[in-house]
């Protein structure tokens, strides 16, 4: 019997814990419950819609159809059709990259600094076209080229520093390339040197490489010495004959111009100063027409230019050029 009491007062109590949630409270509960559903459809609509999205520029607006086009920037006026082009199919990629593929920018970073032609990479990156990432802007300092170095059969073009560079021309290619279409000189050849020459890119090395291009640098945007197409470095040092000039240029007539020691040579004392040579040329030339005084040879190395003419008036015009230039420089 008091068993039954007990589950009956049990009974009761249960019945009145439910009746105790109102019906306010129940309300309460389905609408949050409703809302939490909405809320958690719609964070699963708008992950659907962020990755379908993501795939779609993936493949669609960020994957290219095609390589990359890959432009220049700040191309030198030197720099020819034909090389630009060369640089530039050298680092497009074979396929097509997508947008992000940053690994795609730092392999071609590494690619154009093994290029003999690029002295300094500042930045690849990608540019718009006509779609996201379907232009690769390339900005490099480029090694202009200076001289042609003769070695053996083979002229190589060189820079500013001595470095070779890759093109190579035969004897019947230089008069075209060291003249330009209006018979202006574009470029100097260096002959001579003792040193064989290195591989791409690498430096040439050798003091009388140095000297014939330092002196290339001189002669460089001056007018009258428009007709020297040639700098012998031959007898650098007095190695042929010490008592021949070091250094000789070579004019587009077949002539010389005994030049002497190379600039900034310790004992170039002993000769006029590169100042003064260039003084000489240039009166000779405004003498004579020509660089050269029409002679086979003249020697500018000391105090007065020597002109091998049996023409008299032509040495006297000579040695008055020189002699206005002496006083001018004891001035």
């Amino acid at each position: 019997m008091g068993k039954s009491k007990k589950s009956g007062s049990g009974g009761a109590y249960r019945g009145a814990y439910r009746l105790a949630v109102s019906p306010e409270v129940s309300a309460w509960f389905r609408r949050v419950g409703a809302r939490a559903s909405c809320a958690a459809l719609c964070l699963l609509v708008l992950a659907a819609g962020v990755f379908l999205l993501k795939r779609y520029v993936e493949r669609e607006v960020a994957f290219p159809k095609k390589p990359p086009v890959v432009v220049l920037k700040n191309r030198p006026v030197w720099m020819s059709e034909f090389l630009a082009g060369s640089i530039a199919q050298s680092v497009r990629p074979a396929g097509a990259h997508s947008a992000f593929d940053h690994q795609m920018l730092v392999d071609r970073v590494a690619m154009l600094k093994t290029n003999p032609w690029i002295r300094e990479v500042r930045q690849v990156r990608r540019t718009y076209g006509q779609r996201p990432g379907d232009s690769l802007e390339i900005d490099c300092d480029y090694r202009a080229p200076i001289a042609l170095v003769k070695w053996g059969r083979d002229y190589w073009l060189v820079d500013g520093e001595g470095v070779k560079l890759p093109e190579k021309f035969a004897a019947a290619d230089v008069p075209r390339i060291v003249i330009g279409r209006d018979g202006r000189t574009n470029i100097r050849v260096v002959d001579g040197v003792q040193r064989p020459p290195p591989l791409p890119g690498k430096s040439w090395g050798g003091d009388d490489l140095t000297a014939g291009l330092e002196m290339v640098k001189r002669l460089f945007g001056l007018p009258f010495a428009d007709e020297i197409v040639r700098v012998s470095v031959a007898n650098y040092g007095g190695r042929v004959d010490p008592r021949e000039a070091q250094l000789v240029l070579g004019t587009k007539n077949l002539t010389e111009i005994r030049w002497g020691r190379p600039i900034g040579a310790k004992d170039d004392f002993i000769e006029v100063k590169a100042e003064r040579k260039l003084e000489y040329i240039r009166q000779v030339y405004e003498e004579f027409g020509r660089c050269d005084a029409r002679q086979q040879w003249i020697d500018v190395r000391y105090d007065m230019i020597r002109i091998p003419s049996i023409d008299s008036s032509a040495n006297a015009a000579a040695k008055q050029s020189a002699a206005t230039s002496a006083h001018a420089d004891s001035r």
